[in-house]
């Protein structure tokens, strides 16, 4: 059997929310006109202290909506005062970040955006901002704020959230300039350094590679790969992306970059096993030596990668190992083999283990075993329940939050059925 496998982008990213009732209500307040200066004056010191009080307390019990809207009437007040706007924007930037891990990505967005009203320049409400914008999909929108976040302060994080969203958007330059600001500061940042190292691997093999735009897709690849072998790699990928889209969904709007290299080649910008016969990490990735595959052999080892294309962009890049390769199989065509058998300790965890491991003999064995718990899951709920899952896990539930609410079973209780079904 041929294996393929997809590496997980670091990044992880939501799906939009819409904006909560609650939330709706503070925006629509209407501010009351500005006091006449005199009276101003004799309000004094007084009433700003008891509104910024009454707001620390309405923050210490976590209602947060009615202590920014306490801070903001604060620094109303006193629209000089720096501490009055510090205070506005470190609760709004709370309230964003809480609003962010509940998976509410565009009000999270709208409140960073009301702290930065009182503090334009401030680097940790610029990268929620940032961050905000990536979990609900909108990449543009986030690379500004990121940008003048990791201008204002060095931070890491932000560092490596541009290299890869530059990375991904086949700006390999910025990708690397951001890398190597970060590792200037922390020269022991190991991810950092295996991003940089990949990323000039890669500037080193496709240096003089031709890109090739072809509607849903973006072909790279070496001089000298005649017009035949393009012509069938884009055909099985048309064929791929019809068959994964009728099943499945599409990847975006955004066309899908497919490089192809020798296979030296590929060995050395994937670092991947020599099993391996393709890949996707953001981008498909496929050794193609003198002699290509048969056609179908072609569309169904390219519907595998797009598989993963479209599964990485429904659950943000939140799904298991595991998840990915066996839904990846099922869309390619295979079915399990009838003689699997499993031991006694099957748990998704070990399943996930399996399924990244090196060895070619237990790696086959996890892809068998995803492949007959992901068919399990179809046979249950079909691909609605599917598209359901992804769409949960892209919004930031676990998958042991995800699974009972789409097919009513704990995962332990799943797990428990798989095994009496595979004789464990």
């Amino acid at each position: 059997m041929t294996v393929t496998v997809a590496a997980r982008r670091a990044l992880p990213v939501l799906v939009a929310a819409s904006l909560s009732v609650g939330a709706a209500a503070w925006w629509s307040l209407v501010r009351p006109p500005a006091p006449d200066p005199a009276v101003v004056i004799t309000r004094s010191v007084a009433d700003v202290t008891g509104l910024t009080d009454d707001a620390i307390r309405l923050y210490a019990a976590g209602q947060l909506a009615r202590a920014c809207e306490r801070f903001s009437e604060a620094a109303g007040e006193r629209p000089a005062s720096a501490a009055r706007r510090e205070d506005v924007g470190r609760c709004f930037e709370t309230w964003g970040w809480r609003t962010l891990a509940q998976g509410r990505a565009d009000e999270a967005a709208l409140l960073f955006s009301q702290g930065l009203a009182a503090v334009p320049d401030d680097p940790a409400l610029l990268k929620g901002a940032g961050v905000a914008a990536v979990h609900a999909g909108r990449v543009d929108d986030a690379l500004g704020p990121l940008e003048a976040a990791a201008q204002v302060r060095a931070d890491a994080q932000v560092r490596m959230l541009l290299a890869r969203l530059y990375d991904h958007r086949d700006e390999p330059e910025r990708a690397v300039g951001h890398l190597r600001e970060l590792l200037a500061v922390d020269p022991a940042h190991a991810e950092a350094r295996r991003l940089l190292d990949k990323l000039e691997r890669e500037q080193r093999t496709e240096a003089a590679f031709v890109r090739e735009p072809a509607g849903a897709f973006v072909l790279r690849y070496r001089p000298g790969v005649d017009a035949d072998a393009r012509r069938a790699v884009l055909v099985a990928l048309d064929g791929a992306r019809r068959r994964v889209v009728a099943q499945l969904g599409d990847a975006g709007p955004e066309p899908v970059s497919v490089v192809l290299y020798e296979r030296g080649q590929f060995s050395d910008v994937t670092r991947s096993h020599a099993w391996v016969n393709g890949l996707f990490d953001g981008r498909i990735r496929l050794p193609l030596g003198a002699s290509r595959p048969p056609r179908a052999e072609l569309e169904r080892l390219l519907t595998h990668e797009y598989a993963h294309a479209v599964i990485h962009r429904q659950a943000r890049g939140r799904a298991p190992r595991w998840l990915q390769e066996g839904l990846a199989q099922v869309l390619e065509g295979r079915t399990p083999d009838p003689a699997l058998a499993a031991s006694a300790g099957l748990t998704l965890t070990g399943l996930e283990a399996l399924v990244t491991d090196p060895d070619p003999r237990r790696a086959h064995a996890g892809y068998e075993l995803a492949l007959f718990v992901v068919g399990d899951l179809l046979d249950r709920g079909g691909m609605d329940s599917m598209r359901a899952l992804l769409a949960r896990l892209g919004a930031g539930e676990t998958i042991a939050d995800a699974a009972p609410r789409v097919y009513g079973w704990r995962l332990a209780e799943l797990e428990s059925q798989w095994r009496r079904l595979l004789g464990g």
